[in-house]
């Protein structure tokens, strides 16, 4: 399914490759840092699934994009399963260069579409309370807040689009 999606010109959405990892690493750790530099202090796993990606985001319903540039990777995005009618969007980053071109809502639309040719009824995500930009592309794409929780001294909102 991946394509350009009305990226900008000269960036290219593909699946992830192994060769990508250490670039992957590094769009999550910028990520990371621009939320809050405590956020991986207050739960050791949180990193864990970027240790096992082809175990974990390339298996049956579950993928991982990247969208690449001449220069190198600047956003990926990826699904797990959670059950037979469920996905969950994890890892959304675009990099700080890229931001509000439209990067992050072509890997939405890829996610999006990749659930619905899964079968999935529902696509869930969650994002903290610092990413407002986050929360209002998720919003205006038609997912609806269920709720909030803490994790350590941050407050985590919870998300869900039906798609059916």
């Amino acid at each position: 399914m991946a394509g350009d999606r009305g990226l900008p010109d000269g960036l290219r959405m593909r699946g992830y490759e192994a060769t990508d990892h250490d670039q992957v690493w590094a769009l999550h750790w910028e990520g990371v840092v621009g939320t809050t530099r405590d956020y991986p202090t207050v739960d050791p796993k949180y990193d864990e699934d970027l240790t096992r990606l082809d175990e974990v985001y390339l298996g049956e319903g579950s993928n991982f994009w990247v969208v690449e540039a001449p220069d190198g990777l600047v956003g990926m995005a990826a699904i797990s399963r959670v059950d037979a009618a469920t996905g969950r969007l994890r890892r959304m980053r675009v990099t700080e260069a890229w931001r509000r071109k439209g990067v992050a809502k072509a890997l939405l639309d890829e996610a999006i579409d990749f659930c619905r040719a899964c079968g999935y009824e529902r696509l869930i995500l969650d994002t903290t309370e610092h990413q407002t930009a986050a929360q209002r592309m998720y919003e205006s794409a038609g997912f609806v807040k269920l709720g909030q929780r803490s994790l350590g001294p941050f407050t985590i909102y919870d998300y869900a689009m039906e798609l059916t």
